[in-house]
């Protein structure tokens, strides 16, 4: 059975060679900013918490031009997990340690992705994807809508 997760992104980052490129633009949550860091690309767990994500992310203004996108990955791929249990009480506003815990995943390169909990709703996950990965490449990626037009109210 395949696994799929999901993806709101701009319109210009639909490809599996430029999805990463964000994440060497600014830090994460799960990912210190380049030297230090390595890209990753960020999915999750479901629609909603995709636009969830992006809301909290976009300083109250609806992000223009994106779609909405489905990653199916291959059923081989191995993943990491994070549990909330794992980490402190305090762990939203702990970037720095959400960061090395991202990035000690990332530089072992062992699993194509890193299930963590979501900090605007923990009880739902998103999955860090690692792009170096040998199974990065086999990700089927299919648009599911272009454009992604959120609904204004989550803006107003």
């Amino acid at each position: 059975m395949t696994l799929s997760v999901w993806r709101i992104a701009s319109t210009r980052s639909l490809t599996l060679d430029a999805m990463w490129i964000g994440s060497t633009l600014a830090a994460g949550r799960w990912h210190p900013m380049p030297p230090t860091g390595k890209p990753v690309v960020y999915a999750g767990s479901s629609r909603s918490i995709c636009q969830l994500e992006k809301r909290v992310h976009s300083n109250g203004i609806a992000p223009k031009n994106m779609a909405l996108m489905r990653l199916d990955l291959p059923a081989e791929a191995k993943f990491d997990e994070i549990l909330v249990s794992d980490l402190p009480a305090n762990w939203p506003r702990n970037q720095a340690m959400t960061q090395a815990l991202g990035l000690q995943w990332r530089m072992a390169g062992k699993t194509l992705g890193l299930w963590v909990p979501s900090a605007v709703e923990p009880g739902d996950r998103n999955l860090v994807i690692n792009p170096d990965h040998p199974h990065y490449r086999r990700i089927a990626v299919n648009i599911e809508r272009n454009p992604f037009v959120f609904d204004p109210r989550m803006f107003s």
